[in-house]
């Protein structure tokens, strides 16, 4: 369903309408790049995270797409690596004006690169056999060893938010998405371009199979500023395309399957996504 939230009051009563009541509640930005509209920016996470009960978590992993170094220049040893990536995502947050949101004394900030980096992930065999039971087997078995101990713990008894921006994909921009791309940022490898080259499709699958075994996922997709539009004409640049920022009229959209919400909200804006890999694939699954 895709609504036009009038403000803070009407937000907070969509957290209700969605049956998230309690905490603890994890937050899965969208921090893509540093570009803009490629980001959750401040004010609306700051409104998003003021809706919510408490306790709260924000949800992310490190990526060289936020770096402003070329990938070519990152350090090949593996310290240095780490410690470039750190550094980037340091100043990613702090020119964004992010820092501000993760350093709030009420909100919590995972970070699933280091989670994983340290070791603190369950156990793959865990993790296997309730997403088989669910979802049948993974096309990346290595991603049952990428859920941090600290959210398998705590989002158990709570609700993961799946908060994704409203981008639209342009009609030949192959498997670009919303509320399941979204989900891609939780595999921990920075460096997520082998996913791209090798079955981009199945890796965004995965990682929702993952996640939509082990807990209750929410997803919400978000253009209270702005919306995304990719065109080849579009007067801003990523480094996968050019795109435009349309003026939205404060667009939310949400429901209860990713597949149909994606559907609906590219229907929004005159696309068609139905023939593309990524939602053939979602559809055989959720």
């Amino acid at each position: 369903m895709i609504i036009h939230s009038k403000g803070p009051e009407a937000l907070a009563g969509l957290i209700r309408r969605l049956g998230i009541r309690a905490g603890p509640v994890w937050v899965k930005v969208n921090w893509t790049a540093p570009a803009p509209g490629m980001f959750t920016s401040p004010a609306v996470l700051e409104e998003v995270l003021d809706a919510l009960p408490r306790p709260v978590v924000l949800l992310e992993g490190h990526s060289v797409g936020r770096l402003l170094v070329r990938i070519a220049d990152l350090p090949e040893d593996e310290e240095g690596f780490r410690a470039a990536v750190r550094e980037g995502d340091r100043a990613f947050l702090k020119r964004t004006g992010l820092e501000e949101i993760v350093n709030r004394p009420d909100v919590g900030y995972l970070n699933v690169t280091e989670s994983y980096w340290s070791g603190d992930v369950v156990s793959p065999a865990d993790v296997q056999a309730r997403v088989q039971t669910r979802f049948g087997d993974l096309h990346y078995e290595n991603l049952t060893g990428v859920v941090p101990d600290a959210l398998y713990r705590g989002a158990r008894r709570g609700t993961l938010v799946n908060l994704a921006r409203m981008k639209v994909p342009d009609q030949d921009s192959g498997d670009w998405s919303l509320a399941l791309k979204n989900m891609f940022g939780l595999i921990p490898d920075p460096y997520r371009i082998r996913y791209h080259r090798e079955g981009l499709a199945e890796a965004i699958i995965d990682i929702n199979r993952v996640y939509r075994a082990l807990f209750q996922v929410v997803d919400i997709v978000e253009g209270l500023e702005s919306v995304v539009v990719y065109s080849e004409e579009g007067a801003y640049r990523a480094p996968w395309g050019h795109y435009d920022l349309m003026d939205a009229p404060r667009l939310l959209a949400f429901g209860e399957n990713p597949v149909d919400l994606e559907k609906e909200i590219a229907a929004h804006f005159g696309r068609d996504l139905t023939g593309r890999r990524l939602l053939q694939l979602g559809a055989e699954i959720f």
